[in-house]
């Protein structure tokens, strides 16, 4: 079973007067572009403000796709949106001395050539030919899933969006078992049926935010947002059934007389950090499934953590919606939360302001966070479970430096956990 090697993404600087520099689309976003633009007439208010409800939702990205859409001209998004403000004054200013509507696309041409000066060879795309075009960079062509360069570049997005929400992400990496034996009993025709069903129910098994991908020949993989492993677990499960119930052509000659497949998961930030890693991750858990049997799943480290956790004690201070602070030590902690002493008993589900002293990292690192388990050690003395529910960008990254940083330089085995300086605040 062949395997493709994630190649690491580079940033390029966007250059505004290239043209053909194609920008990072998102494909999800084109799709809309598309259906606002056949279904508005291109003089019309309503394409304007199906833009702004586009740009409720995807930010100042839809005016860069928009513009690269109809010139092949990439701008950053910010600039994008100032460009697309003077194209909107330049055509009302047009329609002012021509008497009439002016098309959208004719106003941005004569912007581009006339007023900016960015186009050299103008052309007005036809955007039914592009599309065509656009479907077949992102899509399979045999099962209409995402492709291995979307999937690639979608993977490094999900991770930037989670390194800002503090929010776990998901990988399943997925293989048909024993396709080849499927292939040469059924014919290579019965196999693409095959692929293009399995594709379908593995549609079928998500949300609209997932992102499903056909990775190469018979493996698959889903991108899980905002899903810890545990929730990974029973999607991935709930998917391994519906394929195993559903009855293909011929697979009575299968081992086992059934197609199967077989899944690996691994979980963004505790499994890795880097899109590369998490899919050898996510691949390898997909390998020990095949080797354990086939037809099951299996999640990378044996355990459902979606954070990665530490042993330390650091001091530090809680607040429960007061002005009055109590001292806690933690006994072990994760960017999604912690498990601490403290001297009383808090209420389950109460918000706590929460202050923590980092080794060596000067001002406390503070955040919000919600209490999720409380139990009594011994007499005043109560080891409490929180869950972060806010933090700054900055104290998370303080974090996540301390908790790899404590990863790589593991005390030996029996030696105590590092204990820092009471925080003050």
């Amino acid at each position: 079973m062949a395997r493709k090697k994630t190649p690491s993404r580079t940033e390029a600087e966007p250059d505004p007067a290239a043209a053909d520099q194609q920008p990072g689309l998102d494909a999800e976003l084109l799709e809309k572009l598309y259906e606002l633009l056949y279904r508005v007439d291109l003089g019309s208010p309503n394409l304007v403000n199906g833009l702004n409800t586009l740009e409720a939702k995807y930010g100042e990205a839809v005016y860069s796709d928009l513009i690269y859409l109809l010139s092949h001209l990439a701008f950053p998004a910010n600039e994008a949106r100032r460009h697309w403000r003077q194209i909107l004054t330049h055509r009302d200013s047009m329609q002012d001395r021509l008497g009439r509507t002016v098309d959208l696309r004719v106003a941005l041409v004569s912007y581009f050539v006339e007023v900016n000066r960015k186009l050299k060879n103008p052309k007005i795309i036809e955007l039914k030919l592009f599309e065509q075009t656009q479907a077949s960079v992102y899509r399979d062509e045999l099962t209409g899933l995402y492709n291995f360069r979307y999937f690639r570049d979608c993977l490094n997005r999900e991770i930037q969006r989670g390194e800002r929400s503090n929010q776990p992400m998901s990988l399943i990496m997925i293989d048909i078992d024993n396709f080849k034996h499927y292939n040469d009993r059924s014919g290579h025709e019965e196999g693409n049926r095959a692929l293009a069903t399995i594709a379908r129910l593995l549609v079928a098994a998500l949300r609209r935010i997932d992102v499903p991908a056909r990775y190469g020949g018979e493996e698959f993989a889903l991108i899980l947002p905002s899903t810890t492993k545990g929730g990974a677990l029973q999607v991935a499960e709930r998917t391994r059934q519906q394929i195993e119930q559903h009855q293909f052509p011929h697979e009575e000659t299968q081992p086992g007389g059934r197609l199967t497949v077989s899944l690996g998961i691994a979980t963004w930030p505790a499994d890795a950090r880097e899109a590369d890693q998490l899919v050898q991750h996510a691949d390898s858990a997909l390998y020990i499934a095949k080797a354990r049997g086939r037809n099951q799943v299996h999640l990378y480290g044996q355990n459902r953590r979606s954070f990665r956790r530490i042993d330390a004690a650091l001091n530090g201070r809680l607040c429960q919606l007061a002005a009055e602070y109590h001292p806690l030590t933690t006994v072990n902690l994760s960017e999604g939360g912690f498990l601490f002493l403290v001297d009383r008993q808090l209420p389950i589900g109460s918000l706590l302001d929460i202050s923590i002293t980092l080794p060596s990292a000067g001002a406390p690192m503070n955040a919000s966070a919600r209490v999720i388990r409380v139990e009594e050690q011994g007499p005043g003395r109560f080891e409490t479970a929180i869950r972060i529910i806010d933090i700054a960008a900055a104290d998370r990254a303080r974090l996540a430096e301390y908790i790899q940083a404590s990863e790589e330089d593991e005390p030996a085995d029996g030696a105590a956990p590092r204990v820092a300086a009471a925080a003050g605040r």
